[in-house]
This record gives C-alpha cells, structure tokens and sequence, in this order.
C-alpha cells in the first residue's frame, strides 16, 4: 500500500565531485644513490603552500533553507493528497470482497463471476494508482527541490571562484578536516540564511 511517509525527503544531500590530483614523477632507482626525501613548498612560515581547498556542511545549509521547510510541506500535503484517493477506492474494493463473502453463496454463479470481475477491476486500477501516486510524487519532488539545489549549487561555485578556492569538498565525503576550511559559514550568509533560523 502506498505510505507517503516513505516520499518525504528527511534528508537532503548534494554531493559535489571530490578532485584528487595526484603529481606522479617516473625515475629510474640508482643502485648506489640513496632515496630522495619528499620536497614540499612552504610559505615563510615553514607552513605548506598548495591549492585552496575547503568544504561545505550541505546538509546543514538546506535543512536551515526556508525554501527547502516550505518544499517539504508542499511535497507532503501533495503525498497526502494521493494517499487520500488511493484510501477511498482501497475502501470500496475491501467493502466489495466482504459483501461478496456475505453474500456469495446467495448468488448465481454468473452474478458472482460478474462480482469477481469487477473487483478484479477495481484491484487493478488500485495497483496503477499506486505505481502511478509514486511517480507522480517524484516528479513533484524532482519539480520543488530542483531551483533550490541549482541555488545552492550556483553560489558554491560563484563563492568558489571569487575566492580562489581550487576545490570545494561536501564534509559527508570527508573523514577529517581541519575547521579552518570550513566555507558553510560565508555560503549560508550569502544564501541570507540567519543563524535566528537555526532556533526555530
């Protein structure tokens, strides 16, 4: 039976490509010659100098969206919505098999065929509504989320850009990183997300 609890989106996830780029030298060993030690560079400080990269909390930024609480209603008054005519024909379908149990042995055998037909009817265009409920809510999620995943998207890259960053991870790709890195702060500011929201 279509459950529309099981549509609702409880968790949001973007996850951008993780750039690994490895610097590979090809050398042949001399048998005589000791290993070489590993050259990084460094900054004045003696502190490793290398591409910028951070990384973004996205489902922290889009559970914080107001755009994305009011797509969750929308999409679940829209599952309710489909769950509700699949209950009214689930109800005359589940009457008709009783009915017919009641008074089935009253019946000539051509009325009960008949009876027979028609809930087999009945049962079939349930089991369509179903399949067809569940793409239809897709297609509404798909419809709803889609301009709120481009926003996001968009102001990534856009921040990304205008400062230099050469790669931007999704923390739920990551195993550690050092807070520092952390972009989520600047990308919810100038999505205007407010920290007030956080409390609510």
């Amino acid at each position: 039976m279509f459950n529309p609890t099981l549509m609702r989106i409880s968790v949001y996830h973007i996850i951008f490509p993780v750039c690994v780029v490895l610097g590979l030298a090809a050398c042949k060993q001399q048998p005589a010659a000791p290993a070489a030690a590993p050259v990084f560079m460094s900054d004045s400080s003696g502190k490793p100098v290398g591409p910028k990269v951070g990384y973004i909390n996205t489902m922290e930024i889009l559970a914080l969206m107001p755009e994305v609480k009011a797509a969750d209603s929308k999409l679940e008054a829209f599952a309710r919505s489909k769950e509700s005519s699949f209950q009214d024909l689930a109800q005359k379908y589940q009457a008709g098999v009783q009915k017919l149990q009641e008074e089935g042995i009253l019946l000539s055998q051509k009325d009960q065929e008949a009876r027979v037909q028609e809930l087999t009817a009945m049962e079939g265009r349930l089991q369509q509504m179903q399949a067809g409920s569940q793409q239809e809510i897709g297609i509404e999620r798909e419809k709803l989320y889609a301009p709120i995943m481009s926003r996001v998207d968009s102001m990534i890259k856009l921040v990304g850009k205008e400062q230099g960053f050469a790669m931007i991870y999704d923390a739920s790709a990551l195993l550690y990183a050092d807070t520092t890195l952390n972009v989520t702060p600047i990308i919810k500011e100038r999505l205007g997300i407010k920290e007030e929201e956080k409390k609510k």
